[in-house]
């Protein structure tokens, strides 16, 4: 039996996970779990990364206490945010979120050096001001003096990797969701640092994943391997996708927040693909990743916070099962109007959204229920199809991924909704798959074995399109 462990930190919270491989199973444990936020520092929004570094190092302690065969670890996070280091390896300024309000108030002049197609088609991915490209630009407009300190850039995983062992790096997964790469994240686009005016120095060549960082150097855990086993979360959730050979399958990572996509080969960066706001980001294996970024299950997490902040305590299954048994709302939101991405009042939101329509308010919260998961359906569906359109081809799954595949209602509706079987789970995806990075790289797991080992460790359901 051998042991790998994953460091997964998210926006809101951070785990570390020890996976035994056992013959042809892995068996995940969660050691150490701890609760983190953007803070408001001085008029910015900031992450408190020595506190996570802090309980990174704590619950690591704790797995090799309790697994005494581990030999490697990981780090994955979330995409764009960085830790900007000076020539003494001291943070240059705090780390700012991508929500941060700078770079709206800078994004006129990020346009000015680099407008929204052009920045497309130099990079593959969608114009967004959360991208690290224009987190960049805003320090630079509007903090010259830090920018001027800055000696290396580092994403947040391989800031955290190189915590672990003292070596910079730039994985390529991660690197490929700054807007700073050429389409599909070969290499750095030179010409877009220049354009920008960011200095190219800040990052050295891109790493690949599924390679070796160097040993880890803390304290207690220096026989641990720090390895590159996917840096970005949703490509970890991908390596760990359970697909029989020969099934042609995209991808639905479902959480507060949803990412549709499919697998490539090659960046997707037509004019169409422009339209509907594509994004290309890297694959673990070193493929590509075209997906789109949709509002999910935060509409519903909003509205069941209101109703608790009312006095009505809510149980989700329980209210997934009612909405079960409420009929098909003849309106639908779009989850993608830019009031739901917004915190608080999401029951006057969507009254305001089907009053503007011509249609009534639910008249329970069981309806509210079955509004949104109809919602969310059929966006999927059209995101499907408008992915269809650029790639020139149809899948035969989807396989959804994240906490929105425990909802069956909502795997239901959207296998009814796409026309095609949706296969739910691993809901653990993006930790499964970091740990058979880490097995993979290190010579414990054969590749080719991997798909045996997800068929064996995910628990998965299939949901038919004709249920109803």
């Amino acid at each position: 039996m051998t042991t790998a462990l994953a460091v997964d930190l998210g926006s809101s919270s951070g785990r570390v996970l020890a996976g035994t491989l056992d013959a042809d199973h892995i068996e995940i444990t969660e050691v150490h779990r701890f609760k983190h936020e953007a803070q408001r520092r001085d008029g910015r929004l900031v992450w408190d990364v020595e506190t996570m570094w802090n309980e990174v190092v704590t619950g690591l302690r704790a797995a090799v206490e309790r697994f005494d065969d581990a030999v490697s670890v990981s780090v994955d996070t979330w995409g764009v945010d960085f830790a900007a280091l000076d020539a003494d390896d001291q943070l240059v300024g705090p780390v700012r979120a991508y929500r941060d309000e700078r770079t709206e108030r800078t994004h006129d002049a990020f346009r000015r050096r680099l407008d929204d197609r052009e920045f497309f088609t130099l990079t593959g991915i969608a114009p967004a001001t959360i991208n690290t490209a224009n987190q960049l630009v805003a320090l630079t407009v509007e903090e010259p003096e830090l920018a001027e300190r800055i000696d290396t850039v580092l994403l947040l995983p391989d800031y955290f990797a190189w915590k672990l062992s003292g070596v910079k790096g730039w994985s390529r997964s991660i690197c490929s969701s700054s807007g700073l790469c050429e389409p599909g994240s070969p290499r750095w686009s030179n010409q877009v640092f220049e354009r920008l005016g960011l200095e190219r120095r800040w990052v050295g060549d891109l790493n690949s994943d599924l390679t070796v960082v160097g040993p880890c150097t803390v304290e207690g855990l220096e026989h641990l391997t720090v390895v590159r086993g996917g840096a970005h979360d949703t490509a970890c959730a991908v390596h760990a996708l359970p697909i029989d050979e020969g099934v042609a399958a995209w991808w639905l990572s479902c959480g507060s927040w949803s990412v549709l996509g499919a697998m490539e080969d090659h960046a997707l960066t037509s004019d169409a693909a422009f339209e509907l706001g594509l994004t290309n980001e890297s694959r673990s294996d070193g493929g590509v990743r075209p997906l789109f970024n949709i509002t999910g299950m935060w509409i519903l997490q909003e509205l069941q916070r209101q109703w608790e902040r009312e006095g009505n305590p809510t149980d989700t299954d329980e209210l997934v099962a009612a909405a079960r048994q409420c009929p098909t709302p003849s309106v639908l939101l779009d989850p993608d109007r830019p009031f739901f991405a917004e915190p608080g009042n999401m029951v006057e939101k969507v009254d305001a959204f089907l009053a503007e329509a011509g249609a009534p308010a639910p008249s329970s919260e069981a309806e509210y229920v079955r509004l949104v998961i109809e919602s969310f359906a059929a966006r999927y569906a059209r995101g499907i199809d408008d992915l269809a359109k650029i790639t020139g081809t149809r899948p035969d799954q989807l396989n959804l991924v994240g906490g929105g595949s425990r909802n069956h209602l909502l795997c239901d509706l959207t296998a009814r909704a796409a026309g095609m079987r949706v296969v739910a789970g691993p809901v653990e995806a993006s930790i499964l798959g970091s740990l058979l990075a880490q097995l993979e790289t290190l010579g414990h797991l054969d590749p080719a074995r991997r798909p045996d080992v997800i068929a064996r460790t995910a628990k998965t359901h299939v949901h038919a399109p004709d249920v109803q």
